[in-house]
């Protein structure tokens, strides 16, 4: 899954979570005066929505925004805990895109058709797509994501490597870019190349998708298992010899990737732009950026989605939370009030955001060409399916193995029988 990472929270803020529900004063609450509270459970860093709930809340004095922060890996299963149980005390929550499927299924997002009338031309219509289901709008999408190429400038000029392109049409290829890691690592890089997020499905769905191997599922409501076509088998062949001779390394974990590169010790690093931050923060590593790669024999194609927002059917002010999430997602102020690092779905805000990265610098403007391409022709959404969880959970542990040394076509053998069982229970 896509997202900037967060600090951890403590043992006090999850037993805050766990007492809600049990007659304390969260959810919606309406007051005798009119006033209605909602509760708003996301996984976000703190501040994110600081500023478009001040904004809504001024300009509507009788409904306030209560926060409840939850750790990303707690997130799921902490809002399917609670609606399972029918919680009122949920209004609004974060809803992880490619989950939205099994989410509706259950019954735990309540049908937003109204909303999507006020966004279709207002919110980028792969997003609105992405969040629906079963022909129903299920959620509002506030961000999307990309992914791009940085690069080592002093480690490919020692090792007289030319610099790939900035041009978002004309992407520089993985077989090329595995040569130039090899040929800095002779020059004394450490490694060549390294992924952000060297086990995930959202950010290795492209290499397959780039050789025409599709998303790994086929079939009636996306539940069988497709992972063993040439494009994966090639792939993911690539992707076992990468670490086995040395190029990547093995043994580390994505929330130790940006590192190794922001210290200088990789030639190129695969990441997002919310990388670029950290990166000048750390000031130890000049680098470039170019657009994700493709494979010489293949097309280009970057990963994509983020979050979006629901409304709980079991909250008893829909309407109240209706009004705040089309604010935060369908008007361009309140989109733009929950940019952040993000990337804005809201197409005015969108151009806002584009516009803010150019001001800061030619490189950035080169990262806002690169989002601008990337998002309109080359992204590849995550499929829209009950059983996304248990594929995702197969894929990401058949990565690891993949990276740690097992043979590539051995072990998506392996994970497309696995899928074949998990997968069952979802069929009609």
């Amino acid at each position: 899954m896509f997202r900037i990472r967060t600090f951890a929270l403590g043992a006090a803020a999850l037993m805050a979570l766990a007492t809600v529900g049990c007659g304390d004063d969260s959810g919606a609450e309406a007051g005798a005066d009119g006033n209605v509270t909602l509760t708003f459970v996301n996984a976000q860093d703190p501040g994110t929505f600081d500023k478009v709930i001040a904004d809504f809340e001024k300009a509507n004095p009788t409904i306030k925004i209560k926060q409840q922060v939850v750790p990303f890996d707690d997130l799921n299963s902490t809002v399917q805990s609670r609606l399972g149980a029918r919680d009122a005390d949920i209004d609004l929550y974060d809803v992880d895109e490619p989950r939205l499927a099994a989410f509706a299924s259950r019954g735990f997002l309540e049908p937003l058709d109204d909303l999507k009338s006020q966004a279709e031309g207002r919110i980028d219509a792969n997003a609105l797509k992405i969040t629906t289901f079963d022909g129903k709008q299920y959620a509002m999408p506030r961000w999307t994501s990309t992914q791009l190429l940085y690069y080592n400038k002093a480690l490919l000029a020692k090792a007289g490597i030319k610099a790939p392109s900035s041009n978002p049409a004309t992407p520089v290829t993985w077989e090329q870019v595995t040569a130039d890691g090899k040929k800095a690592q002779s020059a004394g890089a450490r490694y060549g190349l390294i992924f952000d997020q060297v086990d995930r499905y959202y950010q290795l769905q492209p290499l397959p998708e780039s050789l025409g191997g599709g998303p790994g599922l086929t079939g009636d409501g996306l539940l069988q298992p497709d992972v063993t076509n040439a494009g994966w088998t090639s792939a993911f062949t690539w992707y076992h010899d990468l670490f086995a001779s040395g190029v990547a390394p093995r043994g580390i974990n994505p929330e130790q990737t940006p590192g190794l590169f922001a210290t200088g010790a990789v030639a190129f690093f695969a990441g997002g732009p919310w990388n670029a931050a950290a990166f000048d923060k750390e000031k130890a590593v000049d680098y470039g950026v170019a657009p994700f790669p493709r494979f010489a024999q293949g097309k280009p194609a970057t990963s994509t989605d983020s979050w979006s927002t629901g409304i709980s059917p079991f909250s008893d002010s829909k309407d109240a939370a209706k009004k705040f999430l089309a604010y935060m997602t369908t008007d361009p102020a309140g989109a733009t009030a929950t940019t952040s690092n993000n990337i804005p779905v809201q197409q005015q805000a969108f151009q806002t955001y584009l516009k803010g990265l150019g001001g800061k610098g030619a490189r950035y403007q080169q990262i806002a060409d690169i989002i601008e391409h990337s998002v309109a022709g080359t992204a590849v959404s995550r499929p829209i399916t009950t059983g996304y969880v248990d594929f995702e959970s197969v894929l990401n542990k058949a990565f690891a193995d993949i990276r740690n040394g097992t043979d590539a076509t051995t072990r998506l053998t392996q994970a497309g029988e696995e899928l074949e069982r998990a997968l069952a229970k979802y069929r009609k």
